[in-house]
């Protein structure tokens, strides 16, 4: 994004990435469009007409009509206005998902976010009242300082949005957090707590009648993130802009991943034909374990078949509690969802 206090490119981008729809979509060719999705960065920063256009040009590339399709877009609190509302309505968006992230100003000033108490909760439900098709709510959960409290996750849940986000605060080297923990200004709180935590959340959240679907999501019924579940099942996706990832699937069961460059000033400046940097070919038997992978992340887990010639390790995470058996499907316990990096990992060992 451009500097702080200058207005976003927006005609400029819009122009950039439907040159790589057009560049990138015959390569698609054949396959099915089931979601559009806007996320990544602030795209609610994005003027409406240019998401409209955007709308647009996608569905005419692949001949989809809007209203059968899942149209999301990520929110911040401070964004959700009447006429913004109206204007991605008109749009077709049928799907917003609001950042609120926390709700208290402690957590709240750990997060470093530019929204004030109340802003979170008041953006959630004027984005509730717009009368869009489904909405959903972004929660933090286990920021530094804040013990086992789920004061935010209650308040948001009290709003009823048909769909929750909790995501576990991640804290990694080259971040402002990780900057803040190496100096000593911030403490993560310990693994006993995180996993107090996480079990607090899904029984707080499941007693309120969500589905605990996934490792960090949760859902009234009818109202799965569509375009969410098809990346868990190992769907194509074409991503564009910068930073986008793409996913191209082959009938042989291979795949190939690449994923654009992430400047805005270098993706403004390349070719439509170069903005990828990364070119990652996966051949069938590592596209096969990567699917599992993702399906070991969502609660319907994978057929039975698709452990082959990893049964004893199965055997060993059936044991220990990390997975469930029933009617031919293998899928995580809460166990397997609150440790799901080392069932992933354990996994991915024995497939080697």
């Amino acid at each position: 994004m451009p500097a702080k206090g200058k207005e976003p490119p927006h005609e400029a981008y819009l122009e950039a990435v439907l040159a790589e729809l057009e560049q990138q979509g015959p390569r698609f060719l054949g396959k099915e469009l089931v979601s559009i999705y806007f996320g990544g960065g602030t795209p609610s920063l994005w003027e409406p007409d240019c998401i409209a256009s955007m709308i647009e040009a996608c569905c005419r590339r692949f001949e989809a009509r809007p209203g059968d399709l899942e149209i999301c877009i990520e929110c911040n609190p401070g964004h959700c206005t009447r006429a913004t509302f109206a204007a991605w309505q008109s749009a077709r968006v049928n799907r917003v998902l609001v950042g609120v992230q926390a709700t208290n100003e402690h957590d709240l000033m750990s997060l470093g976010r530019d929204h004030r108490v109340g802003d979170g909760l008041s953006g959630l439900s004027r984005t509730l009242d717009a009368g869009f098709q489904s909405v959903g709510a972004d929660v933090i959960l286990g920021i530094p300082g804040g013990g086992v409290t789920l004061s935010s996750l209650a308040e948001v849940a009290d709003l009823e949005p048909p769909h929750i986000s909790a995501y576990e605060l991640t804290i990694e080297d080259r971040t402002t957090f990780g900057r803040r923990v190496r100096n000593g200004e911030l403490v993560p709180e310990d693994e006993d707590t995180l996993a107090e935590i996480y079990e607090c959340c899904h029984d707080e959240l499941c007693s309120r009648g969500y589905e605990h679907y996934e490792v960090s999501s949760f859902a009234k019924p009818g109202h799965r993130a569509v375009h969410n579940s098809l990346y868990w099942q190992g769907a194509d996706y074409l991503g564009l802009g910068n930073g986008a990832a793409s996913l191209l699937c082959s009938e042989d069961g291979s795949a190939v991943r690449w994923q654009n460059r992430r400047s805005v000033k270098r993706y403004l400046a390349a070719d439509a034909t170069a903005h990828s940097v990364t070119r990652d070919p996966i051949n069938s038997e590592e596209f096969a374990v990567e699917k599992l992978w993702l399906a070991m992340r969502t609660a319907n887990g994978a057929a039975q078949e698709a452990f082959h010639g990893l049964e004893s390790v199965l055997q060993e995470l059936l044991d220990s509690g990390l997975l469930k058996h029933q009617a031919g499907r293998i899928s995580p316990t809460l166990k397997g969802f609150l440790y799901n990096n080392q069932l992933i990992s354990r996994l991915g060992l024995a497939s080697r």
